[in-house]
């Protein structure tokens, strides 16, 4: 199966794309050995003066310790989806720091909550693996604040030691053709905010009163933007699917 660059391997992949070792079969062992081979036996480092071999990890090079009086970092998130969630637990699990999350939506989750197809709850079911993080006791969680509007770049710097910006890409790739800004061209994020009830997503913003539709790429979003709009509406009844998009 495709990887969807969602980041949960490291815990438990949602799609199945990762498989332990011990579950592999006789077919795919052969690609473990390669990996093992390639971490545990490559070649020694040109002019390396010590070191078991290429690929081996290491200790770094500068030490970890703070000094005796440093007292706990205050980090800002801004974003609350993988990314920004990722960041945060690793703060949270590896350090002491106090972690501020930010989030300009009424909802944390980002794009496990509004980017992943309504009938794909076993990928969304990573945002659990982050929603524990949310009522940690060195977390304070801001929902509906926008930085830049609310709030501005330079008053987050100021109250914390470090601010991590995981607010994802919040504009469209255009195609640069005549006519992509024409009556019934949408942009994928603009049609996946729809009917998975974006709070900044318009109910009435999409019309599906015409009987061809056309989409333009074949990666795993526009795959999931075809197979809603040939769904048999009964089949997508009861899963995270906006009402307004299954009534159209």
């Amino acid at each position: 199966r495709a990887c969807i660059d969602c980041g949960a391997c490291a815990d438990a992949c949602p799609v199945d794309a990762i498989f332990p070792v011990d579950s592999l079969s006789a077919g795919q062992r052969e690609y473990a050995d390669i990996n093992a081979a390639y971490y545990e036996g490559g070649e020694p480092v040109p002019g390396a003066t010590e070191g078991p071999n290429f690929h081996a990890w290491g200790e770094p090079v500068f030490g970890r310790s703070l000094p005796s009086d440093f007292g706990p970092l205050r980090v800002a998130v801004v974003g609350t989806g993988p990314a920004g969630m990722y960041a945060a637990q690793d703060l949270l699990l590896h350090t002491a720091a106090e972690v501020t999350l930010i989030d300009r939506l009424p909802v944390a989750g980002g794009l496990v909550r509004y980017g992943v197809a309504p009938d794909h709850p076993a990928t969304k079911k990573v945002g659990d693996t982050f929603s524990r993080f949310h009522s940690h006791p060195r977390v304070r969680m801001h929902l509906g604040i926008e930085v830049g509007r609310d709030v501005t770049a330079e008053e987050l710097a100021a109250h914390h030691d470090a601010v991590i910006y995981a607010v994802g890409a919040s504009t469209d790739r255009r195609l640069g053709i005549p006519g992509e800004d024409g009556p019934g061209c949408l942009s994928a994020t603009s049609f996946v905010a729809w009917y998975n009830a974006h709070p900044e997503a318009v109910a009435q913003g999409v019309d599906l009163s015409a009987e061809r539709v056309v989409v333009v790429g074949n990666g795993n979003v526009a795959l999931d933007v075809a197979r809603i709009l040939v769904a048999d509406p009964e089949a997508l009844a009861g899963t995270d699917i906006a009402a307004h998009a299954l009534e159209a």
